[in-house]
């Protein structure tokens, strides 16, 4: 999975918390939804780093 795809489960984890009744369950998929975007903004540094590196890299 890339960043789009933790982004896209994060959002759609915020939603089902928005439609939640129940507040443990509005409160589990508040947490589901901050693990999704904590994974998204790993990747987006990971891609960051891999962009910084491969400047640095001299071509053979």
């Amino acid at each position: 999975m890339d960043a789009k795809s933790f982004r896209e489960n994060y959002e759609e984890c915020r939603a089902e918390a928005a439609k939640a009744t129940n507040p443990s369950s509005k409160a589990q998929w508040l947490l589901f939804a901050e693990e999704w975007l904590k994974l998204a903004e790993a990747a987006e540094a990971q891609q960051r780093l891999d962009a910084a590196t491969a400047k640095d890299v001299p071509a053979k």
